[in-house]
């Protein structure tokens, strides 16, 4: 048994030593020599190997061995100290694994504070971006560039300091948020009043400059469908309403019976622009 436990030792066929050297201590529990064998290989692979959850492993496997031995053994005063020296051994190989989980977690949590504060730098950054967006589009974009940001936050691990920061940070984002889509929705709808008093100003030359045509209600839906009647009057100011009320009452009152008619009911039936 033990020539082949040195056999496979040797030839680096750790595996089946391992295997040699349990089933050779088990059924001869009581053997010096043997459990000398079988430990020295565990406690090498415990102290050696490069995964943290193997060394734990083997470690754990001496000390269930030694345990073995201890209750087995026809105990004298060279195997009580020898069994005090494993002991001994594996409390500092535990100690030593021990400082290594904790050493890895301590980093862990040192790179997860450190991503957390690049984090909040960025945030800052995004603020500025954010106040200085222009476009619907381009605030769009930052907010969902905020959002994937903030998902890469680890809030558990936020210090007192950066969870100061961050809490500032929601507090001037909201507002933010808030003062930017009213400045966006102000600028949308300076462009729409825009674009409405335009259409309102085409349709009155054009009505103007050829009246009979448009008694044709065929020739008056498709100039009023597509100008005076194309625009939300939820979204105008005053005074876009103002000029489109002179345009509608001069259209209007150059129109006959049937043709009051028919534009009052194209100014219910025609499909206004959103934007």
């Amino acid at each position: 048994m033990i020539a082949l436990f040195n056999e496979y030792k040797e030839k680096g066929k750790i595996q089946e030593a391992l295997l040699i050297g349990r089933n050779m201590v088990n059924r001869d529990p009581r053997n010096k020599e043997k459990l000398e064998l079988y430990l020295n290989l565990l406690f090498y692979l415990a102290e050696n190997l490069p995964l943290h959850r193997e060394r734990k492993q083997f470690v754990g496997q001496a000390e269930i061995t030694l345990s073995f031995f201890s209750e087995n053994a026809d105990l004298n005063e060279e195997l009580v100290k020898l069994i005090s020296e494993y002991e001994k051994r594996i409390k500092k190989i535990n100690e030593n694994l021990l400082k290594e989980e904790k050493d890895k977690q301590e980093e862990i949590v040192k790179n997860i504070c450190a991503n957390n504060n690049k984090i909040l730098v960025e945030f800052y950054q995004m603020k500025q971006k954010l106040e200085m967006a222009k476009e619907q589009k381009e605030f769009d974009k930052i907010l969902l560039d905020i959002a994937t940001l903030d998902s890469k936050l680890v809030r558990d691990y936020l210090s007192e300091e950066q969870n100061t920061h961050y809490e500032q940070l929601n507090k001037e984002f909201n507002a933010c948020i808030s003062d930017k889509m009213k400045e966006l929705e102000y600028k949308e709808n300076i462009a729409y009043n825009k674009a409405a008093v335009e259409a309102y100003d085409k349709a009155f030359k054009k009505f103007k400059s050829d009246e009979g045509k448009y008694k044709n209600q065929t020739e008056l839906f498709q100039l009023v469908s597509s100008t005076l009647f194309a625009y939300n009057a939820s979204r105008l100011f005053n005074e876009t309403l103002i000029y489109y009320n002179h345009i509608y009452s001069y259209i209007f009152g150059k129109l006959n019976d049937d043709g009051k008619l028919a534009l009052t009911r194209f100014s219910i039936e025609c499909e206004r622009k959103l934007r």
